[in-house]
C-alpha cells in the first residue's frame, strides 16, 4: 500500500508540482488549499506525511500545525514546511518553543531531490 501525503498549499503551481512529484514516485496524495480544508480531511485521510505552506489566505499553516499538536494521533504525523518566505522559518521556529518543531523546512522554489529525500526520511 502506498504511503499517503497530504499537500496543504493555497498556490496551485507548488501544489501541483508536489502532487506530480510524489505520485510519480509511488506515493498517494491529497491536496487542499488551506488549514481549514486540512482540518476537514486530515483525520479521515490519516496521511503518513504533511507538506504545509505557512502563509495561506484563510487558515495559516502555523495555526493548523498548532491545532495538530493538540491531537495525540495527529501530532505524530511528520510535517515538512514549504515556504517561499524564508523569514517565516525563523518566526515559525520561535513560536514552537513550546511544541515540537516540524520535521523539516523546504524553501520555495522546491528542490525536487531534497523534497523526495526528506519525505522518504520522514516516513521511514
Amino acid at each position: 500500500m502506498a504511503k499517503k501525503i497530504l499537500i496543504v498549499d493555497d498556490e496551485e503551481d507548488p501544489r501541483t508540482y508536489l502532487e506530480v512529484l510524489f505520485q510519480d514516485n509511488g506515493y498517494e496524495t491529497k491536496c487542499v488549499t488551506d488549514g481549514d480544508e486540512a482540518r476537514a480531511v486530515v483525520k479521515d485521510y490519516m496521511p503518513d506525511l504533511i507538506t504545509l505552506d505557512i502563509i495561506m489566505e484563510r487558515e495559516t499553516g502555523q495555526k493548523f500545525y498548532r491545532w495538530m499538536q493538540d491531537d495525540e494521533a495527529l501530532k505524530k504525523i511528520p510535517v515538512i514546511i514549504c515556504s517561499g518566505v524564508t523569514r517565516y522559518k525563523e518566526l515559525f521556529s520561535r513560536d514552537h518553543l513550546k511544541m515540537p518543531k516540524p520535521f523539516f523546512f523546504v524553501e520555495k522554489p522546491i528542490d525536487r531531490q531534497l523534497m523526495l529525500d526528506k519525505a522518504k526520511e520522514a516516513m521511514g
